[in-house]
């Protein structure tokens, strides 16, 4: 699922601690910075959200730690 972000959905993340990115996931190696599960994850890592993408594909098998 794939969604554009305006700038209401990042403000309201931060207000309510919304965690979505790989390095809020259980599946991401600390080490490597890799997911697990061999996905590619460059459109989930945080920096990928600092400034407004052009748009949000949530991780399937996101985890929360």
């Amino acid at each position: 699922m794939e969604f554009l972000p305006d700038k209401r959905f990042f403000d309201e993340a931060q207000k309510f601690n919304l965690t979505f990115t790989c390095e809020d996931c259980a599946y991401q190696n600390p080490i490597t910075k890799e997911c697990v599960h061999g996905y590619p994850n460059e459109v989930h890592r945080k920096f990928y959200y600092q400034n407004l993408p052009p748009s949000i594909i949530p991780c399937k098998d996101f985890e929360l730690i």
